[in-house]
């Protein structure tokens, strides 16, 4: 759901791509850092779901969790309307009408 080329699967080749994009504020960067911080934040919660209170949820469940904080909080985003800024916005299955509509 993210169109990023980080090169290899490995964690040091992502860690240059954070650290290359840290400070940039394209959309796909963007979500690209909030994949990461819902997962780190995502994942550590399992963790420590299934070490304290012996509860526990399957991958996908995690996973879904996941896309749907990101979906909500590109759902706060101001866009203005641009072409790629739309096909985000598909990719993440969020109504184009949200665009014109005023959450408060």
């Amino acid at each position: 759901m993210v169109d990023v080329d980080i090169g290899s699967d490995s964690w040091s080749s992502f860690s240059d791509w954070m650290n290359q994009y840290s400070n940039s504020r394209k959309l796909e960067h963007v979500v690209c850092k909030l994949v990461l911080a819902a997962s780190a934040y995502f994942i550590w919660q399992e963790r420590n779901n299934r070490l304290f209170s012996r509860s526990q949820c399957s991958a996908p469940q995690v996973s879904e969790k996941i896309k749907n904080s990101v979906r909500l909080r590109l759902m706060g985003f101001k866009f203005q309307g641009q072409a790629d800024h739309k096909k985000v916005m598909e990719k993440w299955q969020i109504p184009l009408r949200a665009l014109d509509e005023d959450p408060g």
